[in-house]
């Protein structure tokens, strides 16, 4: 990485870290400026609506659900597109979409303007997409309140993220199957922390240095990708954490449950897929430990 590259990316990762200015648990957080604002819940509801309304002619009669597994820059919506998993009538869910909607409220709001003065080690103005890590808690509610929606309306839905929580997939199967889901596809994208990295970065600069770019590039932290790696694993705990959500006893509420994984973390394309009807293991192809 060129020098104004790596000295920004390093100042920036600092600033995320806990008591800096961009860190996401921080007095500058979205959810701790307005936890005393009662009128924060119409910003929210305004979101929410926002973000529905940015999709149309979704499918509600198949109740089918696509649900992404690995670290951030992993290449998860590339692994759905390949495979035509997707496309119009399935709602995305995704917190980056609702975060530039966040953004933009600080933006009109002036909240930020003077995080957005500073100059970095590149010469360049701190960009709007780099304060993603103060609304992050802040998007995660207000996509549980649409995920909370689509589930209800029995929306075709994928679910962009990256399972690194281990309780998600019990959540999960206990939601869709409640609500009457019939079919439950994981994809699981295993890369090397390195290669994910790049990746981040990559996307990251891209995207600071684009002019035409309104937002510009989305900073993602070192951390939020190197913990989800376990010490000495080349796999994250996102595959960990989808296996086991497929292996779950609940997972019989749903009739059909598949789990697809691409493992590039070996330096060659190794797929498998595993399926299982009303619980039952029914075909596996490849090899996913």
């Amino acid at each position: 990485m060129e020098q104004p590259c790596a000295k920004t990316h390093a100042r920036l990762d600092s600033w995320c870290a806990p008591g800096g200015v961009l860190d996401a648990g921080g007095d500058r957080a979205s959810f701790r400026l307005y936890a005393d604002d009662p009128s924060r819940r119409h910003t929210r509801a305004a979101i929410v609506d926002a973000y529905l309304a940015e999709q149309d002619g979704i499918d509600r009669d198949g109740r089918c659900a696509i649900v992404t597994a690995g670290v951030p820059g992993a290449g998860k919506s590339s692994a759905i597109e390949s495979r035509g998993l997707a496309g119009k009538g399935w709602r995305v869910l995704d917190s980056d979409r609702i975060k530039d909607h966040l953004i933009r409220d600080g933006l009109d709001r002036g909240v930020y303007d003077d995080l957005l003065d500073v100059v970095l080690p590149d010469g360049r103005r701190l960009r709007p997409r780099e304060l993603a890590t103060l609304v992050h808690r802040e998007s995660t509610q207000i996509l549980d309140t649409v995920q909370e929606h689509c589930i209800e309306a029995g929306e075709n839905i994928v679910i962009e993220g990256t399972f690194r929580w281990d309780g998600l997939g019990a959540q999960l199967l206990t939601e869709l199957g409640g609500a009457g889901y019939t079919e439950l596809t994981i994809v699981d994208v295993e890369v090397t922390c390195e290669t994910a990295l790049h990746r981040a970065q990559h996307r990251w600069w891209s995207g600071r240095i684009d002019p035409d770019n309104e937002l510009g590039g989305r900073f993602t932290p070192t951390t939020a990708i190197t913990d989800l790696y376990p010490h000495g694993s080349a796999r994250s705990i996102c595959a960990r954490n989808a296996r086991a959500a497929f292996d779950h006893p609940l997972s019989a509420v749903i009739e059909s449950v598949t789990l697809f994984v691409d493992d590039f973390t070996t330096g060659t394309h190794v797929e498998s897929t595993t399926t299982k009807h009303n619980g039952v293991v029914d075909y596996t192809s490849g090899h996913d430990d």
